[in-house]
Parts: C-alpha cells; structure tokens; sequence
C-alpha cells in the first residue's frame, strides 16, 4: 500500500530553509541571554562600602561580586553593554521572525497545533530539546517536514500531544537557570497559564482550547524501585510502567523544524523514524489494543517507512534494523518481514 504524499513547491523548500537558519541562530541567542544575563547588576551600600551584586531574576536570590573597585566596575560596565547588545540582537530577530512566519503562512507551510509549536518554542529557548521530546502521531509533522513533504491529514488527526521525559538526560544549565528548582508544569503553564492538570490523571493536562498535554516519564524495567532516581523536572508526575516505553527512552533523538496553522516554527525533538517505525508496527500488533488504535498504528508505521525509503537517503533501514539493541529483537523480526511484502 502507497501513501499519496504532496510534496513541497520550490518556493516552500526555500521558504523552510530560511526559517529554519534565522530560527537556529535566534535559539542560540536565546540561549546565551537566559544562560549568560538572566540576572541583575548592581551596587549595593554596606558597612559603609558599595558592593558589586547580581540578583537572579527568577528567584531574587543575591550573591556579592567584591567590593567597589577598578576590577568591578569593569565586570559592572562589560555586562551591561553586553547585555544591552543582546536585547537589541533578539528583539531585531523577533521582529524578521514575524515576517517569515507571515511569509510561512502565505506559503502554506503549516498545519500543526499552536499549542505544540508554543510549547516546543520555550523547551528550545531552555535547551532543553534532548530531555523532553515529542512521542505519538504529532512526531510525523517533524517526519513531512523533514522530507519536504506534506502526508494526508487523516494521518496527522490527533487531539493530544506526548511528551516523553528522557531520563537519562540531565537537566540544561539554562533551565535551571531560568527556573532553578522548577517542574514542567510549571513551564507549561508559563507558555499557557489555562493548562489544568487533571484530577485524575495526574500525567495529564489540558488548556482551555481543548488540548490535551500528557507527560510520559517512565519507570525503566532494569531500575528497581530501591535504587531509583528522582528526576527533578518530574517530581510532580505520576512515573508509568509501560511495556515498550523503555524503548523510547533509549531511542535517538531525531530533530525536524515544524510550523504551525498561522506560520509560527519550533524545532521538534522526536525519536529518529526508523524506531517510530518499528515501534508502531509492534502496537498495531498487541492484542490488548483497541481495534482502532491498532489499525492506525500500522498505517502510520507504513507511511514512515515509506518516508524513509523515499525521501531519507541517508538512513540504510537493513543495517541500522540489525544493529538495533535496545529494542525488543522479535519486534523487529516482525516489523522486517512485513515491510518487506
């Protein structure tokens, strides 16, 4: 069975990759403003001398850098201008950022939820695209982005979205930085203070649009309950024992820029496709599945493998299948001998 693909005009390649440049560079800046000047500087009086001090501006937190001297008034002056210089940089690549989602929308480039590109912006702005990545059917709009491509909306229908806590990845220096001590749910209600955590499933979230956030941070099968480790990010959210989850968690992270309905962009961390592949085809083959679940499982798992075999080049399916270790061997038995009819 062949998936009807629609694939990008000359226009939208060069449209994605302007974006996609611009973006990365703004992140970069992102990154060193929060790592670098998330805090004040000034001169405090004491004890009849005036200090140089740096406050966080998170958590008000102070700490003295020496008294009033040539020394100081050089960090005081260095900082400052820096500062001001980076404020000047972001705020003139906000506003090119604003045209060239303009231009995406104008282009017809995207087609995935604001609240996923809203969220993924702030992870990338916290460095944090190795720790939580995105799991689920929302990983195939990084997949057609990818592959400059578009794949059939029936494909892409989905009202959650599944963040995966990578828990063999720390946390980044900006995150605790910027929100030192910090849960991510307390980030995703700083990108959308309406997400509401639900009272019974306490993984789950949802905001007032009607999206629904589950945060998946799973309970490895080799890590017993005595030598656990709590993850500081998910101290707040119920850990899962799911069979195959342990896979993903050990899973490559593959990163794809994406845009949304109105032409807003993130780079979305999922895992690398041949693994959503296999993954996919072995859900579609558990009994304990809905019927449903089932069926668009396979169908997904078929449309990535044809993705891969058509548009990613550069991934040898046979040689990475047999190197696979960190899933399950007779998954991907299974998953060869289908794709192979």
């Amino acid at each position: 069975m062949e998936y009807l693909l629609s694939e990008y005009t000359v226009s939208q390649r060069k449209q994605l990759i302007n974006t996609k440049q611009l973006y990365e560079h703004y992140i970069r800046q992102k990154n060193c403003y929060y790592r670098d000047f998330n805090l004040s500087m000034f001169w405090k009086n004491s004890g009849g001398k005036e200090y140089l001090t740096k406050q966080n501006s998170i958590t008000k937190k102070t700490s003295s850098l020496g008294v009033r001297s040539a020394e100081t008034e050089k960090i005081h002056t260095d900082f400052i201008a820096h500062k001001e210089t980076l404020k000047i940089e972001l705020s003139e690549l906000e506003v090119r950022m604003e045209k060239m989602r303009k231009l995406n929308k104008i282009e017809l480039l995207g087609r995935a939820p604001a609240s996923l590109i809203r969220i993924y912006r702030k992870i990338n702005e916290l460095g944090l695209n190795s720790k939580i990545i995105l799991i689920g059917t929302n990983a195939l709009y990084a997949y057609e982005s990818h592959c400059g491509v578009f794949v059939s909306e029936e494909q892409l229908a989905t009202d959650d979205i599944d963040l995966l806590n990578k828990k063999s990845k720390e946390l980044s220096l900006v995150f605790t930085e910027v929100l030192p001590g910090g849960k991510l749910s307390e980030l995703l209600r700083l990108i959308d203070s309406s997400f509401v955590q639900d009272s019974d499933i306490p993984y789950r979230f949802r905001n007032k649009e009607g999206m629904l956030i589950e945060l998946i941070s799973p309970i490895s099968q080799k890590m017993s309950f005595q030598t656990y480790r709590e993850d500081p990010l998910f101290t707040d959210i119920i850990d899962l024992e799911m069979e195959g989850m342990q896979w993903l968690e050990n899973s490559r992270i593959f990163e794809s820029m994406v845009i949304d309905e109105m032409g807003a962009f993130a780079i979305i961390p999922t895992i690398h496709p041949l693994e959503f592949a296999v993954y996919k085809h072995w859900l579609s083959s558990r009994h304990d599945r809905e019927i449903l679940k089932k069926q668009r499982d396979f169908e997904q798992s078929r449309l990535v493998t044809q993705l891969i075999r058509d548009y990613m080049v550069n991934i040898d399916s046979d040689t990475e299948l047999a190197s696979m270790k960190h899933f399950n061997r007779d998954a991907i038995d299974a998953y060869r001998r289908e794709m192979q009819r």
